[in-house]
């Protein structure tokens, strides 16, 4: 009968002890996952609040310009400004390629001056190619580039119309998806101004 005392004694003992044992460990486990979903909902927070007002900068500041660029043309300016003040703005692809079909220009100065008056940032882009010019003279492919809000840089052939790659180093038809030139038109230089 004393062997069954200590038997069951110690059987208690053991349950007691597994019982206490998986209150800690779920505690613990509790405590964790608490800690995790803390940290989780925390990061997740950052990185969309993040997210959030890099899209609304870059959507305010378009619709800003846009906003800007119509009231001058209006006459419905902040006399502040001055007459004449207009914003310039970046435009989206689609916006850009709307604007292209509207035009018919055939030089890069053409296509820059038509852009400029409406409203849309353009740069001016100058490529030198390797094909041999006479003494002090060089040749050059005269582009024009767009800093779209959605897909970059944009370079565009003016006399096309068509997008289309620069890369020095590179051969322009190669890279384009012309035919080969009769001469070397591979780019040693490009130049750039807004």
């Amino acid at each position: 009968m004393k062997g069954l005392i200590q038997a069951t004694i110690i059987i208690a003992a053991l349950i007691v002890a597994g019982i206490v044992t998986s209150i800690v460990i779920t505690s613990n486990l509790n405590n964790r996952l608490a800690a995790a979903s803390e940290r989780g909902f925390e990061q997740g927070y950052s990185q969309g609040y993040l997210l959030g007002l890099q899209e609304g900068s870059e959507f305010g500041y378009q619709e800003g310009s846009q906003v800007g660029y119509q009231k001058s043309h209006r006459g419905d300016y902040d006399s502040s400004y001055g007459a004449g003040f207009y914003f310039i703005y970046n435009p989206t692809h689609d916006e850009l390629q709307g604007i292209l079909a509207d035009t018919e220009t055939g030089s890069a100065q053409e296509m820059h001056d038509y852009a400029t008056a409406n409203g849309l940032r353009v740069a001016y882009v100058r490529c030198q190619i390797a094909r041999k010019a006479a003494e002090g003279m060089v040749y050059i492919y005269q582009l024009v580039t767009f800093e779209t809000v959605d897909k970059g840089l944009i370079v565009i052939e003016p006399w096309s119309h068509r997008e289309v790659k620069v890369e020095v180093g590179k051969r322009y038809s190669e890279l384009n998806g012309f035919p080969t030139r009769p001469y070397d038109d591979t780019i040693t230089k490009i130049t750039t101004v807004w």
